[in-house]
């Protein structure tokens, strides 16, 4: 299954792909904008264990949609980076975002930011996702407009709150952005059989 758009196409992505969206991550000429903060005079070493622990199978083979999947994003059948969601919380039908492009020559020109509404789109037809977060470092302002290209605000959130609600900061200086999130109320668990 594969979800096209005139130019931005998402593919699912498989296990000979792990080694790929690695490298993108870890070893390309984007590295220090996605792992490394301006506070830190060199990038820490992020190794392919590490990244299996955080990307398991599921995400490679679909095993278990309810806990995350990557895309390929392919633009006139080249690969040019990767998007995923993460675990769904059933509770307010919300999921995390991740996206890195496969290199400086791919960025600033859209892709990440119609790969990032492809995929919401999907989600919220096939999955019935509600409201979707991202946590984007300050030092990376590049990344923060291509969310606000895809429709993603920061949040009114306090730091305190957004903490509670999606999780741990990954940086001193993570913002909180969200789609379609905070107009989302979690239903009422005690009204229903399984509240009980």
């Amino acid at each position: 299954m594969r979800i096209v758009e005139k130019r931005v196409h998402l593919r699912p992505a498989r296990p000979e792909d792990k080694r790929a969206i690695f490298q993108a991550l870890a070893r390309s000429d984007l590295t220090d904008t996605l792992l490394g903060h301006p506070s830190q005079s060199y990038t820490p070493l992020f190794t392919l264990e590490a990244f299996c622990a955080d990307y398991e199978p599921h995400y490679f083979d679909g095993s278990d949609p309810e806990r995350g999947r990557c895309f390929i994003i392919e633009v006139n059948g080249q690969v040019v980076g990767q998007v995923n969601y993460n675990d769904i919380d059933r509770a307010s039908n919300i999921t995390e975002l991740d996206i890195w492009m496969f290199g400086e020559r791919f960025c600033g020109h859209g892709y990440g930011s119609e790969a990032l509404g492809l995929l919401c789109e999907h989600l919220r037809k096939n999955l019935n996702i509600r409201g979707f977060y991202v946590k984007p470092s300050v030092a990376n302002p590049r990344a923060i407009r291509s969310y606000e290209k895809a429709g993603f605000q920061r949040t009114r959130l306090s730091d305190d709150e957004a903490v509670r609600r999606f999780g741990p900061k990954e940086a001193i200086d993570t913002i909180f952005m969200t789609k379609d999130l905070e107009h989302v109320v979690p239903p009422d668990r005690s009204s229903s059989p399984r509240g009980k």
